[in-house]
């Protein structure tokens, strides 16, 4: 309407005044998407997801559950993103799977080895047995070994957090922490391959949000990007660079890094592992590219507090997101990754008590 107003004005030789009255075009800032400081879901909404299946795009599904599930159909069989969690709903989810797949599947790729995404692979053993391969991560049974081996400590650590997901029973399959991809992929080494006319690219990372093991699975002519949970379980948030459930601290170069890669391909789909798909290129690029900044930020106000002389209790206290970069904490706090970008670097030693160095522990100090 603006612009006819204008061309009535200056067919009425009014150009002077059309000119001067005309409001300019909004900056390309004020036009871009607005990426939330916060998120209305959490962890333990998980629990109360349906197990249901929608299609994200013609021939690619999401099966929902406490752990997502994702096929793409071909002509030529499925290939399926992640298993689901190790319980009773990755059992609903392969009913769902066997239902909705127009033929067998030839492929699964595990994003990472967390048990909310590969806890189910067991239901799957006749595919495998008819050739379905299994892709991840080259990092997948280091990171699963992490897991494996202290399993009895990390349970009883776990159930004080998840006391109903937990199963803290010792004879409990756990064989999906076992398994030896049939494709391991590499960082830098993108994995491609064809099925049924479908190109598929398989990108590993140096580290994610949730570990070093994290993949993606990039579907080049449908621009949908599988990314599992490299930014973490909600979306947008900030990255759990170190969870208090107890694993290694998640390098947030790295994690800068991965945000880089996902920025390059331009993905018109985002399919996270959990909650909500991601639409629109615009706001999946505004979202990724503050969730980086976000971590540059912390990491940046990080290290100059430790080359200000600043401890680590100090800097975990005073550095906050600003304004134009504030996320979620629901799952993934500032404070927590202060301290985790400090022990990254230096180590658990913080050089303020030789207390510290000895096998007396802390309450018997400072009692």
């Amino acid at each position: 309407m603006r612009a006819a107003r204008a061309s009535a004005a200056l067919a009425s030789g009014l150009a002077l005044a059309c000119a001067a009255t005309a409001a300019p075009p909004l900056p390309a800032a004020a036009r871009a998407p607005v990426v939330p400081s916060e998120v209305a879901v959490r962890v333990d909404d998980l629990e109360r997801l349906p197990v249901e299946a929608r299609e994200i795009r013609p021939g690619i599904f999401k099966i929902e559950g406490q752990g997502a599930i994702f096929l793409v159909n071909t002509p030529e069989g499925a290939v399926l993103v992640d298993t689901g969690f190790d319980n009773a709903s990755s059992v609903r989810q392969k009913q769902v799977v066997d239902a909705i797949r127009t033929g067998p599947i030839r492929t699964i790729v595990l994003t990472h080895s967390h048990q909310d995404h590969s806890g189910g692979l067991r239901h799957y053993a006749k595919e495998r047995a008819a050739g379905a391969r299994v892709v991840a991560h080259e990092r997948y049974r280091y990171m699963s070994r992490h897991q494996l081996e202290p399993v009895a400590y990390f349970k009883r650590r776990y159930k004080r957090l998840y006391p109903r997901l937990v199963n803290t029973d010792p004879n409990v399959d756990r064989s999906y922490w076992e398994v030896v991809p049939d494709r391991a992929v590499w960082p830098g080494q993108d994995y491609a391959f064809e099925l049924g006319g479908v190109r598929f690219e398989v990108i590993a990372f140096e580290n994610t949000g949730e570990g070093e093991d994290g993949v993606a699975l990039w579907l080049p002519d449908q621009r949908v990007l599988f990314v599992g949970d490299l930014f973490g379980t909600l979306y947008p948030m900030f990255p759990n660079l170190y969870t208090v459930r107890g694993e290694k601290v998640r390098d947030p170069l790295d994690y800068i890094d991965a945000c880089d890669r996902v920025l390059a391909l331009r993905p018109e789909v985002l399919v996270p592992g959990h909650f909500e798909v991601v639409e629109g290129e615009a706001y999946v690029q505004a979202s990724v590219a503050k969730m980086r900044d976000a971590v540059q930020y912390v990491w940046d106000a990080t290290v100059a507090a430790m080359n200000d002389g600043k401890t680590v209790w100090q800097a975990m206290d005073e550095i906050e997101l600003p304004p134009e970069l504030r996320l979620s904490q629901g799952h993934g706090k500032v404070s927590w990754s202060v301290r985790a970008i400090w022990e990254l670097l230096t180590g658990w030693y913080h050089d303020d008590s030789v207390a510290n160095l000895y096998a007396t522990p802390p309450d018997a100090v400072y009692a």
